[in-house]
C-alpha cells in the first residue's frame, strides 16, 4: 500500500515539475521577419587544350571560343531574388605565350549586355602559371547579366614566339558562379 501511493506521489510531481518547468511561449510573428539567403554555385565552362591546338591547317590562329545556353534568369523567383553574383575565372597557363580571356553575355536578341576580360601571363619554363580574376555583379553588371541567356567564352592567344605542332604546353580555363539570393517574407 505504502509503495502504490508513494509511485502515486513520484507520478504527481514529476507530472507537476513538467508543467511548471521553464517554458517560454513562442513568438509565431517572427515568420513574418524570416529572412533566407542561399547561396548557388554552378561551373559555366572547362577548357583545356593543349597548344598545338591553336593550329588550324598548319597556321597559327588567334583564338579558341566555347559557349554556353544559360536558362537561370528564365526563372522570375531567380530574377527577383538575385541580389549579387560572382564569376570567378581561373586560367592555368604552360605555354609560352600570354592570353587573353574575354567574356561576352548576350541576350535572346544576341545584344552584348556585357563584356570583361583579363590575361594570364606567359610560361617560359612551361611550368604551370595561374591566373584568377573575380567579376562581381551588381546594381547595372546584375541587371545585365538577368538580361543574359547566352556566355561566350573565348581565348586569345596574343603575339609571341611562333606555335607549331611540337610547342609544348597547354592552356585551362575553369570558370565557376556564385549567385546569392535573398528571400524575405
Amino acid at each position: 500500500m505504502f509503495n502504490q501511493i508513494f509511485k502515486y506521489y513520484i507520478k504527481a510531481f514529476l507530472c507537476v515539475l513538467v508543467c511548471v518547468s521553464c517554458t517560454k511561449d513562442v513568438d509565431f510573428n517572427q515568420f513574418n521577419d524570416l529572412q533566407l539567403t542561399p547561396v548557388f554555385e554552378s561551373s559555366l565552362v572547362y577548357i583545356d587544350e593543349p597548344a598545338n591546338k591553336f593550329l588550324v591547317n598548319g597556321n597559327e590562329t588567334s583564338y579558341l571560343q566555347d559557349s554556353v545556353n544559360i536558362d537561370f534568369f528564365n526563372d522570375s523567383f531567380v530574377v527577383d531574388h538575385l541580389v549579387k553574383a560572382e564569376f570567378l575565372l581561373e586560367t592555368t597557363n604552360s605555354i609560352n605565350r600570354r592570353f587573353m580571356v574575354e567574356v561576352d553575355m548576350f541576350d535572346d536578341s544576341n545584344q552584348l549586355q556585357h563584356r570583361f576580360s583579363f590575361s594570364s601571363s606567359e610560361s617560359p619554363d612551361h611550368s604551370p602559371l595561374v591566373t584568377e580574376h573575380l567579376e562581381v555583379f551588381e546594381n547595372d553588371a546584375l541587371d545585365a547579366l538577368k538580361n543574359t541567356t547566352k556566355l561566350v567564352f573565348t581565348l586569345y592567344i596574343l603575339p609571341g614566339e611562333p606555335i607549331n605542332e611540337t610547342t609544348l604546353g597547354r592552356i585551362t580555363l575553369k570558370s565557376k558562379g556564385s549567385f546569392y539570393l535573398k528571400i524575405e517574407r
